[in-house]
């Protein structure tokens, strides 16, 4: 077993061409080929630790085309088999913290067209192989937005994001999903990154009274889910139990929605 640090994200504005952007990013900006590319490719120029703990949060700097932005490294691999009991004495079976999942919760987003989730790739990093992710400028995380009390400009639009995000927690098992690891942009779209402990393989859905009404594009994106895409785009970064049981979810997800047209009707489900 291999136990290795693991990262987390810090909000920071980042400078891209020597200009410094705010809240300007596209989905063509944090996700997909081009910021692919750069992840992959761009030049490590700096590496420092931030935090505290055991963790030790990692920040890297990138440079490409004398393009800079900053990224998050995680090389975390750790798995621990049969029954485990965790610090706040919750049992867990097959426990898993992984830079993988890392990668399979960015494809996953791509597939299903949730665009949420930034820019992972595997790469190694000073001779450590491990997932390099977009660094989100963000505005503030959800649990800060919480304390400060602060509103949404356009609440139904933000019911209809933080929905949508829950049904992905869902779908990939989430059990690290807390209000600092849910950003939010300037724009107030929602980002979602910390996924090394996600795609447990439990089959039952853990909060299914959360799913109060659901996007009528994701749900069909999951509907078309194919058990050979999913294969072919992540059977790296996941083993045969985790897929099953994605899938096992996912018809727990579609098979609840349409029970809750079937009582209440279209207008009141979906969106």
């Amino acid at each position: 077993m291999r136990v290795v640090a693991r990262v987390v994200a810090v909000g920071i504005v980042f400078a891209l061409g020597g200009v410094v952007r705010a809240g300007q990013e596209t989905i063509a900006d944090y996700q997909g080929p081009a910021a692919e590319a750069f992840l992959t490719n761009a030049k490590v120029t700096a590496s420092h630790e931030v935090g505290e703990g055991i963790t030790r949060p990692l920040k890297l700097t990138m440079e490409l085309n004398g393009k800079t932005h900053f990224a998050i490294y995680k090389n975390i691999d750790e798995r621990k088999f049969g029954v485990q009991t965790m610090a706040d004495g919750s049992s867990e079976v097959n426990y898993q913290d992984s830079y993988m999942t890392e990668i399979a919760a960015y494809r996953l987003d791509l597939m299903l067209g949730l665009g949420m989730v930034p820019a992972t790739v595997e790469r190694k990093v000073n001779g450590s192989t491990g997932s390099v992710q977009w660094f989100v400028e963000s505005m503030m995380p959800e649990s800060e937005r919480i304390a400060k009390n602060v509103p949404p400009p356009d609440v139904e639009a933000w019911n209809r994001q933080s929905l949508k995000a829950r049904l992905f927690d869902e779908l990939i098992a989430n059990v690290d999903r807390h209000m600092n690891n849910l950003l939010i942009t300037k724009d107030w779209e929602i980002r979602l990154i910390d996924h090394s402990r996600a795609f447990r393989t439990r089959q039952s859905l853990d909060h299914p009274e959360k799913l109060t009404r659901f996007s009528r594009s994701l749900l069909d994106a999951l509907r078309k889910l194919d058990p050979k895409d999913v294969k072919q785009r992540m059977g790296r970064y996941l083993d045969g139990t985790q897929m099953d049981r994605l899938f096992k979810r996912r018809d727990l997800i579609v098979k609840l929605a349409d029970k809750m047209v079937k009582e209440k009707g279209e207008a009141a489900v979906l969106y």
